[in-house]
């Protein structure tokens, strides 16, 4: 009986940590995570689903670049980067119909989001 009671308990777990795993990815915008570190902007490069909105989530995470602001020159948005603290930006359903350019304040350093 014991055995049983367990698989019991433990398939009652696994189903509903897949249930809440499902609704986290289906409710809400997507985010797209992006670190500063000494190379620039990691990733470079990110693809996100074609007329999805979305939340850009940028931490810096040194302070030995100039990306100490992230500006995305279609929306015409300059956004401080302060160390180590992660700073939200939403980016609305449509906006990025092919690529979504980002640079940092002196344009030395960018990256990119591809629809796709």
């Amino acid at each position: 009986m014991k055995p049983v009671l367990i698989a019991l308990v433990l398939a009652v777990l696994v189903v509903a940590a897949g249930c809440g795993a499902a609704q986290k990815s289906s409710t809400g915008p997507q985010e797209v995570q992006l670190a500063v570190t000494d190379r620039g902007f990691e990733p470079a490069r990110t693809e996100i689903p074609r007329g999805q909105a979305f939340t850009l989530v940028v931490t810096r995470k040194t302070d030995q670049t100039c990306a100490t602001e992230i500006v995305i020159p279609r929306l015409s948005e300059r956004h401080a980067l302060p160390l180590n603290q992660p700073v939200r930006i939403e980016i609305p359903a449509g906006v990025v119909a092919d690529t979504l350019n980002y640079v940092c304040g002196m344009n030395m350093l960018g990256g990119s989001i591809v629809a796709k």
